[in-house]
């Protein structure tokens, strides 16, 4: 009985008045991203160190409104990701409300040349490439105490990058300056990249008109077009329809999948399987 007294004293003497369990385990800094292929780059360069949180879930498109746990979400943030096009309708419209004064905020793609009508800055190597320098520089400043695991894994990430673009220059070289066809324009710095010119059904987020898809048709079909590009996050019903009536394969690519490099690749070997001479 004695013993069993002394080891409850001590017990208690080992946990102070209001200890109920064990310590809960330090929480890790948020990172709020606006789109999924920003939360890979953030995943490559930080790993587990931080916890990622993204605005446009899959599935959704750019005009995505935010549900109340976002916005709290983004209000809490150590560090907001923007892609910062000035175009980009989600942060036109929300980043504003989400983010408080204090959030520091990284723009991904800072000193690129941006298109400027088109939003879709991170879908080519050489954007990505600097998205990936600005959103490392952004995570040593969160955490300097783990500088040089960051900037190693960065390293690793722009080789990846590189090497990729290094295949796509190779597989693409004998389509350059061919024209593909897509539902939503969101390719316009891939195709830049690589010499090639991007036509598309949609504009501005708003349903084409009949004669438009006219002349989408004619041109396709005077391009003898093999392939119209489709996303899953926009309707492909006048896709399919033109695909029919001119014999063209309908392929779904994803600008906004989360595996930047995965997405990357697939559409790089979607168009040089369809645009080789």
């Amino acid at each position: 009985m004695r013993l069993a007294c002394l080891a409850l004293l001590a017990a208690l003497l080992a946990c102070p008045a209001g200890c109920d369990g064990p310590a809960a385990p330090p929480t890790r800094p948020m990172v709020v991203v606006s789109v999924l292929p920003q939360a890979y780059l953030v995943e490559r360069i930080a790993g587990d160190l931080v916890d990622i949180q993204v605005m446009i879930p899959p599935g959704a498109g750019e005009m995505y409104e935010p549900t109340v746990s976002q916005i709290a979400a983004a209000a809490r943030a150590s560090l907001y990701v923007k892609v910062g096009h000035p175009n980009f309708p989600f942060e036109a419209q929300w980043l504003d409300r989400m983010v408080g004064e204090e959030t520091p905020v990284v723009d991904a793609s800072a000193e690129f040349q941006r298109r400027d009508s088109d939003p879709h800055v991170w879908v080519s190597p050489a954007s990505a490439r600097r998205m990936a320098e600005n959103i490392g520089a952004a995570l040593v400043k969160l955490l300097p105490e783990h500088r040089d695991a960051l900037l190693e894994r960065q390293s690793r990430l722009i080789d990846d990058i590189d090497e990729l673009d290094e295949e796509i220059r190779t597989m693409l070289a004998p389509c350059r300056g061919r024209t593909f066809f897509v539902f939503h324009p969101a390719w316009g710095y891939f195709a830049d990249e690589y010499g090639l010119v991007q036509r598309s059904i949609e504009h501005d987020h708003k349903q084409p008109s009949t004669g438009h898809l006219v002349e989408f048709e004619i041109a396709a079909r005077e391009s003898n077009a093999r392939a119209i590009f489709v996303q899953p996050q926009f309707p492909r019903e006048a896709a399919d329809r033109i695909g029919d009536d001119i014999g063209a394969e309908v392929i779904v690519v994803d600008p906004l999948q989360r595996d930047w490099l995965a997405g990357t690749r697939h559409m790089a070997e979607s168009l040089a399987r369809t645009l080789a001479p």
